[in-house]
């Protein structure tokens, strides 16, 4: 910890990036879930490699990356079912509104961060798509509510699973460190892997 205490104590550069959401539901995904992976992101870009070693952070990063990734191509390819959809049925997405659209401020310190930011949009975006063909009457209720869960749960479990990952690293490396041996968080990163489904509460939606 005393690592971490003074790396605190250092002035690190940042920029605060507005973003306006319009769904409940994102907005509410920001609230939960930003500023929990945002820090996690931090302590693996920056802290974990004062304590340990560019390597080990590497290795974890990597496994991050993985998981955005998969997320990004997950929320992009349900848009273009939705686009199929309402295609078919003689829908556009246009012209929807909501009663009170929010503009948030998220304090960027990673270029991680940023991209968890972008997914946000992206189900900001998809919500948007559910909510035209639900109230055009193209997807019932039953469907409607169980897409917006699901999507909402995820993107809340993936910034939960790189808070679970960045903290099991850092125990590891602090280990290593204390034995005077920093050689194998990638280890501990794969184990982290294995554990985040239970690290993350079901509650947490």
């Amino acid at each position: 910890m005393p690592g971490a205490a003074r790396d605190n104590a250092k002035s690190h550069p940042y920029f605060t990036q507005k973003v306006k959401l319009h769904s409940f539901h994102a907005q509410q995904a920001f609230d939960r879930g930003f500023e929990l992976c945002a820090n996690a992101i931090f302590s693996l870009s920056v802290v974990l490699r004062i304590i340990g070693t560019d390597e080990q952070a590497h290795e974890v990063e990597g496994l991050v990356d993985e998981r955005l990734n998969k997320m990004f191509e997950d929320m992009r390819n349900e848009a273009s079912r939705l686009d199929k959809m309402a295609e078919a049925n003689g829908i556009e997405f246009k012209g929807i509104d909501y009663s009170h659209p929010k503009e948030v401020e998220a304090k960027i310190t990673s270029p991680r961060a940023v991209r968890y930011v972008g997914l946000i949009r992206e189900f900001d975006g998809l919500i948007a798509k559910l909510d035209t063909l639900w109230l055009s009457g193209v997807i019932g209720d039953g469907a409607y509510s169980r897409s917006i869960y699901d999507w909402k749960r995820r993107l809340l479990r993936l910034a939960g699973g790189i808070r679970s990952i960045a903290g099991r690293a850092m125990i590891a490396a602090r280990r290593k460190d204390a034995q005077g041996d920093a050689k194998d968080v990638p280890g501990a990163a794969a184990s982290a892997d294995e554990e985040v489904t239970a690290a993350v509460p079901a509650a947490a939606v």
